[in-house]
């Protein structure tokens, strides 16, 4: 177990900059790059997971990291700060966009806590069928939620902006994807 912490730790740094990088932290370098950043990261955190932790479960993180990175969040993170520049954005036509302000009663912050912990829940969902872990394990996407929605709020109040929140989130998903695998029976 004391491998295993060290272990967690020392890849730790390695989540949380490759997050950054998937929200566009190093265009020059993604730029250059055929498809999103999140594809790259995605192989990544997968090859990472199923190196240190089990191969299954990198192909869940592969699979369940591209679910929940794909769809967008950018009217949402701002947490309401940049509402007026927003108004005429074209992604308000967009039916995810329109779906999301909808069941958020138009709040940032519940659209930001769907957002994260809903397109969470299948990698959760598909980890506890596969591995015979808990479906308690599901509960995990709650936590997700409400902390990577104080990830993205944290950026107000810090100088790093989405470089902090985004280096958080990464931080997220790798103490989910260890949660995940202590969850897995035997």
């Amino acid at each position: 177990m004391y491998w295993l912490a060290l272990t967690w730790l020392a890849v730790l740094p390695v989540f949380m900059v490759f997050n950054r990088i998937r929200g566009g932290g190093m265009s020059s370098l993604t730029d250059r790059l055929p498809g999103r950043a999140l594809f790259y990261v995605a192989v990544i955190y997968a090859a990472l997971t199923a190196v240190i932790l089990d191969p299954r479960l990198g192909l869940v993180i592969l699979a369940g990291f591209v679910f929940w990175g794909a769809p967008g969040w950018g009217l949402w993170f701002d947490l309401h700060r940049h509402d007026e520049q927003q108004r005429n954005d074209p992604r308000r036509n967009d039916l995810f966009v329109k779906v999301m302000d909808s069941v958020s009663f138009g709040f940032d912050h519940i659209a930001m806590f769907l957002r994260l912990g809903l397109f969470v829940l299948p990698t959760l969902l598909i980890w506890s069928a596969w591995s015979g872990a808990s479906p308690w394990l599901l509960f995990a996407a709650f936590p997700f939620g409400l902390l990577g929605v104080g990830a993205y709020a944290l950026r107000w109040r810090s100088t790093w902006g989405n470089t902090l929140s985004e280096m958080l989130i990464g931080a997220l998903w790798w103490a989910m994807i260890f949660i995940m695998a202590l969850a897995a029976p035997g």
